[in-house]
């Protein structure tokens, strides 16, 4: 069976992306509104279903983020955001795989 590559999306509901905006250390890297971001993220998702990609929409809670960000000693940025979704995707996948 040959393996099926698998990524994810940081789903942000509307609310989480503001207040990740407010608190991110790179906030000036964010689109300047929740539609710009979605709409972007939409198309991101689509162009990886395209390429093939198991691709997950993960929708999380910024607190929990924020508390991750502090056990491992990291800045609220892109990189922390990208290995946060990494672990939640591996996860989720684990156990959408069972």
């Amino acid at each position: 069976m040959k393996a099926i590559p698998v990524t994810g999306i940081l789903w942000w509901k509307p609310a989480q992306w503001e207040k990740a905006k407010q608190i991110s250390t790179d906030s000036h890297i964010f689109d300047d509104t929740y539609q710009d971001w979605k709409e972007g993220a939409e198309n991101a998702f689509k162009k990886l279903r395209g390429y093939g990609l198991t691709v997950y929409k993960i929708e999380i809670e910024l607190d929990e983020l924020v508390r991750w960000c502090k056990d491992q000693k990291m800045p609220l940025d892109a990189t922390a955001r990208s290995e946060f979704v990494t672990l939640k995707v591996q996860k989720h996948h684990a156990a959408q795989s069972k």
